[in-house]
């Protein structure tokens, strides 16, 4: 029996989660806040919503577990704009004291409970209290997913963009010396490591880590959205759409910088979707933001909506050990340029489904970024072939590659 303890349950935990469940190998789930939709919760005013996305519909109720002590007024505090009280690290409901409340109340269930799982799983900087308790009790494995690659490797980058473009700085998360000494006692608990790309598994090397205790099972991605031949118009402008969070990791000076230099050869329409972490501060990034269509949030429905109407997604991230949004612009025939330090990088052929470009180079984004708009046969045939490449991996088949790797199986 398998005890999962992760902060708010994304897609990946989710196909994890039904997997167990359905499996009967489901001891526990551990998360800020856990529900099954008839819950009251659910039909609050302001923060039912938010409670719906808490839903673990696949899970029994009775192994649902919550610990909404600081998770629930963080998300009051963001909806209310206090944001110093939810500041990265600083702040008393930020999400840094979130994960380490519910770490600590895992832990602690753990050591009370008369039925002792026979492994944990759990999350990069989430989890090392619940690591300690399962060495502590002993006899339990532990399976630790490093959903952010190495959070040391990051740092690196980071640090040396603060240096290198100072006027980007507010859009730099800031990423605290302790969360990586725990992600470094984290991996040195750790039985196995589940990561979701090559890219991940070589930052988790660089770190130290032997690669035998290292699986790659890859994040799932939607079946093609597009059933028929895909077809671009000549002579319309390139359509491009930038989906993710606005920070310096995910290379945003970079598309910005991109879009500056091609559309001085080619016509462009541009389409951005992502939160603003610096929420006004970077005042480059302001400046850039009124050029463009951008949309600050969008339900997931309509980022895809957006997708299908898009030539090419951007995503030059400087150190992401994945990006979903890759998969779901494959599955939308939308072309892709990525950068190599994108872990989804695994899912793209260059020249074939899009194209991979060194870090840090909006140069070599602009001149793909022209290359496909002067040649509408050649993005026609890519995003013909981003439908085709959809879909190899699904969240079902990412759950079966991780239950193989933490049971042993082939």
């Amino acid at each position: 029996m398998i005890l999962v303890a992760h902060p708010v349950g994304n897609q990946n935990v989710r196909a994890l989660l039904g997997a167990l469940n359905q499996r009967r190998l489901l001891h526990s789930f551990h998360s800020s806040l856990a529900l099954h939709k008839d819950s009251w919760l659910c039909r609050l005013p302001v923060v039912g919503k938010e409670c719906l996305r808490r839903t673990f519909d696949m899970v029994d109720g009775a192994l649902l577990h919550s610990y909404p002590r600081y998770d629930v007024p963080r998300v009051l505090c963001d909806k209310l704009k206090w944001y110093s009280l939810t500041q990265r690290n600083i702040g008393m409901f930020c999400p840094e004291n979130v994960y380490e409340h519910i770490d600590r109340a895992s832990a602690q269930f753990l050591y009370n409970t008369a039925r002792k799982p026979s492994q944990v799983y759990g999350y990069d900087g989430k989890c090392k209290a619940l690591f300690t308790a399962a060495k502590a009790v002993g006899g339990i494995t532990l399976n630790y997913e490093a959903a952010f690659g190495s959070i040391s490797y990051a740092c690196g980058m980071l640090d040396h963009e603060r240096e290198a473009n100072p006027a980007w700085r507010a859009s730099i998360p800031n990423l605290s010396e302790t969360t990586i000494r725990k992600q470094t006692a984290e991996l040195a608990l750790a039985d196995r490591i589940i990561v979701a790309s090559t890219f991940a598994k070589r930052t988790l090397g660089e770190s130290g880590i032997a690669h035998q205790k290292v699986a790659v099972t890859p994040y799932g991605a939607p079946a093609p959205m597009v059933h028929k031949e895909v077809n671009v118009r000549a002579g319309g402008p390139l359509k491009v759409i930038f989906v993710g969070a606005l920070t310096q990791q995910k290379g945003i000076s970079y598309f910005f910088e991109a879009l500056k230099i091609a559309s001085g050869s080619v016509a462009l329409d541009v389409t951005v979707i992502g939160a603003d972490y610096a929420n006004g501060r970077n005042q480059a990034l302001n400046s850039e933001l009124k050029k463009y269509r951008w949309l600050s949030s969008a339900p997931h429905d309509q980022v895809i909506r957006q997708l299908l109407a898009a030539d090419v997604l951007v995503l030059p991230s400087l150190a992401e050990a994945f990006g979903l949004v890759v998969g779901e612009a494959l599955s939308t025939g939308t072309a892709v340029i990525v950068s190599q330090n994108c872990g989804a990088a695994d899912l793209i052929i260059d020249g074939f489904n899009g194209y991979v470009v060194p870090i840090r180079s909006a140069e070599a984004i602009a001149a793909r970024l022209v290359e496909l708009a002067d040649d509408s046969e050649k993005l026609s045939a890519l995003k013909h072939n981003a439908v085709f490449s959809a879909g190899r991996t699904t969240w079902d088949t990412y759950a079966k590659e991780v239950l193989d790797a933490i049971l042993g199986q082939p």
